[in-house]
């Protein structure tokens, strides 16, 4: 069934656009649409980074096989929602499938809260073994893991997920840890969730993987790999030549028709046969590394270096660092350092120019700061209130989970969740709630309250 895509802006606000580096290059997940009944296992051997690595996928066919098709956009949205809700040290995290397919760019009818429901059955049954594959702390290890460690649900009576459902999810514990040392790459979500066929979305997943990386932060122009080896990284069931250049023919259409690729080329025949892609307008550049490194070194998180590095230069944000070094080296104690940082780089009206403003312009940068935190505040309420309804429901449910923790259970979550929807309790005012009792040490106290209320 084709898929009917929503607005790509509507379906990806707010969600970190990164790609966990070892399961987009090592393709984990097949690209094909569609697989053999029964077909619940593989293992493949292919050059990788420069050296032979060992990868076996072992699943059930009772929830459709291997993962699969459409498994490629929920992983990757999985990883968004976890970078979304924090990055918890557990790699726990609440949401709805509402959300999910929302984020996916899907449409939410009753189809695609079944394929969600498969999905993610999948990505918690499917067992991989990996040999000296997966790339951490510099060295190259050997796992075993299933991309959902744990997976909890509320249900409607006949057991299907639907738009009141919540979901509790724990990510594989190698996949946080590689998401928490930023072993990451970015990915244009955006315009993955604007491509038509699952197909080109996954193989645009496996290509941008090869193309940018952690160990490669200038992107390559080209990619040339043998096309057995390449079949085997997208995981394609029939190996035969013919075969897999009939199965990525589609996706290789649709990809030089929306310019992420210029051209693709074999070259030989048969089994030695070369496949050569060549990157396309579409395919966009990426922030310079070293900038991205010298402000993680002053505290940034990797998303909001990146998101300056990207529009910076390495010479700019060098000069701007040194600036607000100086500054602080002569006595300025900013309200808040990073903001300050941030400031600093972001100054295009010269207030900077000079390593420590003199006494007035001190008073003057704390008024500077006083009103940009107002500022933010201020913006912080209009955003809030420009949400629609469904979305401060899902930004409570998420701080809930952010707070709580394991003490609220799903079917709680669902509970909060229908309370908020049906006006008897108000979004916002649970977020403050929370906050006030986390700050103040009485979430049991706000919780047993709740659990009271219910009971009534």
């Amino acid at each position: 069934m084709a898929a009917h895509r929503t607005s790509s802006k509507e379906a990806l606000a707010r969600p970190k656009h990164f790609d966990e580096a070892n399961v987009a290059r090592l393709g984990l997940i097949s690209i094909q649409e569609r697989i053999p009944e029964g077909y619940s296992s593989w293992e493949e051997e292919f050059e990788f980074l420069g050296k032979p690595v060992k990868l076996a996928c072992y699943a059930s066919e009772k929830v459709g096989g291997v993962p699969h098709g459409l498994d490629n956009e929920v992983s990757l949205a999985l990883i968004a929602l976890y970078f979304n809700a924090g990055s918890p040290e557990d790699g726990t995290f609440t949401a709805t499938p509402y959300q999910i397919l929302k984020l996916m760019g899907l449409d939410t009818s009753g189809y695609y809260y079944q394929a969600l429901k498969e999905s993610l059955m999948r990505l918690t049954t499917a067992t991989y073994v990996l040999s000296e594959a997966w790339r951490a702390d510099g060295r190259w290890q050997s796992v075993t893991f299933r991309y959902i460690e744990k997976l909890e649900y509320t249900s409607s009576a006949e057991g299907k997920l639907d738009r009141a459902s919540v979901l509790r999810i724990t990510l594989a514990k190698e996949i946080v840890r590689s998401l928490k040392q930023n072993y990451v790459k970015p990915i244009d979500i955006e315009f993955m969730a604007s491509l038509k066929r699952p197909l080109s979305r996954a193989l645009y997943r496996l290509l941008d993987a090869q193309r940018f990386s952690p160990e490669n932060p200038s992107p390559l122009p080209r990619f040339e790999v043998n096309l057995m080896e390449w079949a085997a990284a997208c995981k394609i069931v029939h190996k035969r030549p013919d075969k897999v250049r009939r199965t990525l023919e589609p996706a290789h259409e649709e990809l030089i028709a929306r310019r992420y690729l210029q051209s693709v080329e074999y070259i030989g025949r048969g089994q030695q046969q070369t496949i050569v892609y060549v990157f396309g307008e579409e395919a966009g550049g990426v922030a310079d590394m070293e900038a991205v490194d010298l402000l993680m070194a002053e505290g940034l998180s990797f998303t909001s270096a990146y998101s300056l590095a990207r529009r910076y230069s390495l010479a700019h944000i060098k000069d701007r660092l040194e600036r607000f070094r100086s500054i602080l080296a002569s006595g300025y104690k900013p309200k808040n350092r990073l903001g300050f940082l941030v400031d600093v780089i972001r100054d295009e009206e010269g207030k900077y120019r000079r390593a420590l403003p003199p006494a007035q312009g001190r008073r003057a940068q704390a008024h500077r700061e006083e009103e940009e935190a107002r500022r933010i505040e201020e913006e912080a309420e209009r955003e809030w209130q420009r949400m629609p309804k469904e979305a401060q429901v899902r930004r409570a449910l998420q701080v809930a989970q952010l707070v709580l923790r394991s003490r609220i259970s799903v079917g709680e979550l669902e509970e909060l969740a229908r309370l908020m929807e049906a006006g008897q309790l108000e979004p916002r005012a649970v977020v403050e709630e929370l906050k006030a009792a986390a700050s103040g040490g009485r979430l049991e106290e706000w919780l047993q309250t709740f659990r009271q209320g219910l009971a009534e």
